[in-house]
């Protein structure tokens, strides 16, 4: 459910200008009367997607993060109903939550250690325990404190430090002056990483001193997460002159950056802990400019306790189920409204194709495998709770299939399950996650590429099917026949292990269909709405690529056709599709179509220029099919929804795995 702030009980205070309109100081007053402080931000650019965007990505982000890593935030609208910004508590609140009033700590900004009178806190007292003994980290005093309220709680950036401010702290850390809490910032850096954040500069990366066990302890945060999801998202809606000249493959996912991680050697994020940014404004104080900042970043690599709650956070990322996803998207998105609907799942479906690939680049490595396998059963539970805190009860039943992944992952990891040299196209077939499409461009150099026993991906997938029966799977990832059939048209060679396969079977795999039920529902279509709606069910499946999605509703307009078009209402069911996927004069195409105009343009100067929607083959392909088929009737009406250039002729369309198989099949 979408939660607003309502602008007329937001306090503004000055302005300042970063991109867009911000209010730093602003507060909002809650229904009870008391203040909370928030930064409020006009709409980026003025349009209100931008809010949404950053409002679904922050509650995403909440999701992968763990609790209170990032402040909570709400959409603001005026008195007619209108987004007009996003407001954003302050982290004082969040560390409120995960730590209460505690003990905390002061650092003296100004290098020189404070009086009471002095002290940035007016509510805070030095605590007694530490007889106000100051602390130094580097040139900064520290004093203990103990806030009265969470607004006293003192919260910092590493922006507002000198360069080389981060390898203090780390050579502290080392010297055993100080803790880390690991585990977040093990966080904030491996989910910035899996949601593609572009902006992790140091304005956005925050911590807190807090006192636990005797001991100073460092917990890091993050911010501003408007941009993550930077390649499959946001590339098609504004990037950076310097990312124009990315291609498809600048976030990948590869072993050399997990195994170095924090460190990335392949991943092209713009701000980046490990990555000086040379065209950045070299004295701007949010860039990573300093070679000891960078330096400490790296070594976290060679630390065992981060490598653990790295392979531990990654591992969390994997398990979080869509329907998870989907409802922290709500907080932006209503899925009552079409267009919001629309975006939401497009959303939904880049990051779960992300989650594909980080799943199967992680179980490639053996380090990662050896963590699922040792992991205690407390720290399964832990994630499991993680991943299920504040679910609503409709998500509830969830737990078992986040069990049940994680039993399987255990059972592979302990069983030999994976062979000594699995590339991550051998993982995805193994984890019957192989998503066609998307895990061929994204692991296609693999397909040739042996492990320790000989076998190639197409071996793999080979055993599996001899394994299986024949059978309409529920899923098509796990489909090894489907699969067997995908990487031989997309162009792997034939293995001995299937030229050993009997001919009939092979003869099988080559006439193999995939069934689906939505082929079903398209043959009993009796209105417009309902073709509709069938071609956005087909449109928010996460389960298949967005290649497969058009090539499924393809198959279902064919198949409609096919069996309704003798039908009486059948003209006008095609007329209303018609406007709904091109619009007219009177209105836009049917946001439920949306994922039909979706682009997949690989450069990002191309989807500068596009954005995220145009028109696309299957686009032409479905208004070709339409117009045909209106041909035959009376052309009363017919000529007031042309939109494109139509020809008697049935257009050829290339050939495709899901294509062919789909197209028409009267026996499904």
């Amino acid at each position: 459910m979408v939660y607003f702030y309502d602008s007329d009980r937001i306090t503004l205070g000055d302005p300042s200008y970063s991109g867009h309109t911000v209010y730093k100081k602003a507060k909002y007053r809650r229904p009870s009367g008391l203040f909370k402080k928030i930064i409020y931000k006009q709409n980026k650019h003025a349009d209100l997607n931008f809010s949404r965007f950053e409002v679904g990505f922050s509650a995403m982000a909440g999701r992968f993060l763990l609790p209170d890593l990032t402040p909570k935030q709400a959409l603001v609208r005026n008195r007619a109903g209108q987004i007009i910004g996003v407001a954003s508590e302050h982290y004082c609140y969040a560390a409120h939550r995960r730590e209460g009033l505690a003990e905390f700590y002061s650092i003296n900004m100004d290098g020189e250690q404070k009086s009471d009178s002095d002290s940035k806190l007016p509510s805070a007292e030095p605590s007694k325990s530490q007889n106000n003994q100051a602390h130094f980290l580097g040139q900064f005093p520290v004093s203990s404190a103990k806030p009265k309220a969470p607004e006293d709680i003192p919260v910092y950036f590493l922006d507002q430090f000198p360069a080389g401010f981060f390898s203090t702290l780390w050579r502290s850390y080392k010297d055993g002056e100080i803790d880390f809490d690991m585990a977040s910032l093990a966080s904030v850096l491996t989910s910035s990483y899996t949601l593609e954040e572009d902006d992790l500069h140091k304005g956005n990366f925050g911590f807190y001193l807090v006192k636990k066990q005797g001991r100073m302890v460092v917990v890091f945060f993050k911010i501003d997460n408007d941009l993550m999801l930077a390649d499959s998202v946001m590339s098609c809606y504004g990037s950076r002159i310097t990312s124009w000249s990315h291609g498809d493959h600048a976030f990948d996912i590869t072993v050399q950056d997990l195994l170095s991680f924090p460190k990335l050697i392949d991943s092209q994020n713009h701000y980046w802990p490990t990555s000086k940014r040379y065209l950045a404004n070299p004295i701007d104080a949010k860039v990573y400019s300093g070679t000891d900042d960078i330096n400490a970043f790296a070594e976290l690599a060679r630390s065992r306790s981060f490598r653990h709650a790295k392979w531990r956070e990654f591992y969390k990322h994997t398990l979080i189920p869509p329907e998870i996803i989907k409802q922290s998207l709500m907080k932006a998105f209503d899925t009552n409204d079409a267009k919001d609907r629309a975006q939401l799942a497009v959303i939904q479906q880049a990051v779960v194709a992300r989650q594909a690939k980080l799943r199967a680049v992680l179980f490639s490595i053996p380090a990662f495998r050896s963590f699922v396998r040792n992991l205690p059963t407390a720290e399964f539970e832990s994630i499991q709770r993680e991943i299920l805190r504040g679910v609503d009860d409709e998500n509830q039943a969830l737990s078992e299939t986040i069990l049940a992944d994680m039993k399987r992952h255990y059972y592979l990891c302990s069983r030999n399950g994976f062979a000594d040299g699995d590339t991550p196209l051998h993982v995805a077939i193994r984890l019957k996650d192989y998503r066609h499409h998307e895990t061929w461009q994204a692991f296609r150099q693999f397909a040739e590429v042996p492990n320790e026993n000989g076998e190639k991906p197409l071996d793999v997938a080979v055993a599996l099917a001899e394994r299986s029966r024949q059978h309409n799977f529920p899923d098509l990832r796990q489909d090894p026949f489907f699969t067997i059939k995908s990487l031989l048209r997309a162009g792997a060679e034939k293995t001995d292990s299937y030229r050993a396969l009997p001919r009939p079977m092979k003869e099988s795999i080559a006439n193999y269909r995939f069934g689906t039920d939505y082929l079903s529902r398209a043959k009993e279509i009796s209105t417009g709405k309902e073709l509709i709606d069938l071609m956005r069910d087909v449109g928010e499946d996460y389960r298949l690529s967005l290649k497969m999605r058009k090539e499924l509703s393809v198959s279902c307009l064919k198949q409609f056709i096919r069996f309704q078009q003798k039908h009486r209402a059948c003209e006008e069911i095609l007329q209303t599709m018609k406007v709904a996927l091109n619009g007219n004069d009177e209105q836009e195409p049917a946001p439920e179509l949306q994922f039909i105009r979706q682009l997949r343009s690989r450069l990002w100067i191309v989807r500068q220029i596009r954005g995220l929607l145009g028109g696309t083959g299957t686009q032409v392909a479905l208004n070709d099919l339409i117009d045909e088929e209106l041909s035959r009737y009376q052309p009363s009406c017919f000529s007031l929804f042309t939109f494109f250039s139509c020809t008697k002729e049935e257009k050829t369309e290339p050939a495709s795995d899901l294509g062919q198989e789909l197209a028409c099949q009267s026996s499904v």
